[in-house]
């Protein structure tokens, strides 16, 4: 299969991120599904990792991303929205790959340092970090959601108090 682009390639200007990264799913393979971006996507996920991931990845050492690209029908299946950020290439989800590095402490940086659309604190204290990135479209959200799926839209000094 043509997917586009080399999965075992690192994505220029994120030398510490592959293609395949972006596009592994264990959902799609249970089910059958082929989670390949078409070349708009591709260029979404290319963003997402030279804005995003590989500048967290300089501050703070390895990450480990749990879900990049996604079909709308792998996303249907996660319980997931089929038009989530994950679907246009935008968005990965991501955990320390230690462990040791505290998820609140990351946004926290990636809120003073970097530009993106929406971070979303995902079953905190535990879970992991959403975070998009759209080219011309970066409207700096934070979020909490909890296991119920509702989100709350909520400032820096809020996230830190509850979880700094």
């Amino acid at each position: 299969m043509n997917w586009g682009r080399e999965l075992k390639r690192a994505i220029p200007g994120a030398q510490n991120f592959t293609y395949g990264e972006y596009v592994k799913s264990d959902t799609a393979l249970r089910h059958g599904f082929v989670n390949k971006p078409n070349e708009i996507q591709w260029q979404n996920v290319e963003r997402n990792a030279v804005n995003i991931m590989q500048p967290v990845r300089d501050e703070f050492g390895a990450q480990r991303i749990t879900s990049g690209f996604r079909t709308p029908d792998v996303c249907e299946k996660l319980g997931s929205s089929r038009k989530s950020t994950h679907t246009f290439g935008y968005t990965a989800d991501f955990e320390s790959w230690d462990g040791r590095t505290r998820l609140v402490d990351m946004v926290e940086w990636m809120w003073d340092n970097l530009e993106f659309d929406t971070i979303i604190a995902e079953y905190w204290p535990e879970g992991w970090i959403h975070a998009s990135y759209i080219e011309g479209y970066n409207r700096r959200r934070l979020k909490l959601k909890d296991p119920d799926h509702n989100f709350d839209l909520v400032t820096i000094k809020h996230l830190i108090r509850i979880y700094g």
